[in-house]
């Protein structure tokens, strides 16, 4: 498998399990809220983000906490992103620009939930990933 493929591949790769850390945090919201108080939820929210992952198998000082794991994800997304596009053919188009625009949009709702667990967040990060693999798709098909 030559770098073009092999950075396509962990870009999907990637990109899943991006939506589906973003998919724990929205069922995790939706059944703590159903079993618990709002302020009890946050405080399981809160819980979850403090812990370290992986949660077996890994010594527990090598586990690294939630939004340090979840940054990985997104710092691996981002390069073999990078890599894909200057390997490829893609010229930056203004359909290009959009999806950077929204992939910096989703940056900075990382950043945002990195330093405290933030609910009104969940369902929108997780539509604007869905959303930009879509555009992804798209250009990737059609430019």
């Amino acid at each position: 498998m030559d770098a073009y493929r092999l950075s396509i591949f962990a870009h999907i790769l990637f990109s899943i399990l991006l939506v589906g850390l973003a998919l724990f945090w929205v069922v995790m919201d939706v059944a703590l809220r159903r079993k618990f108080a709002p302020a009890e939820a946050l405080s399981f929210l809160g819980f979850a983000q403090a812990a370290r992952w992986p949660h077996v198998v890994v010594p527990w000082k090598l586990r690294l906490p939630m939004p340090w794991l979840t940054w990985a994800v997104v710092a691996v997304t981002w390069a073999s992103g990078l890599v894909a596009s200057s390997l490829g053919s893609h010229a930056l188009s203004r359909d290009w620009w959009f999806k950077w625009l929204l992939v910096a949009i989703l940056t900075v709702t990382q950043l945002l939930m990195t330093r405290r667990v933030v609910p009104a967040l969940f369902r929108p990060q997780l539509l604007l990933l869905v959303v930009t693999i879509g555009v992804s798709a798209w250009l990737t098909r059609f430019t």
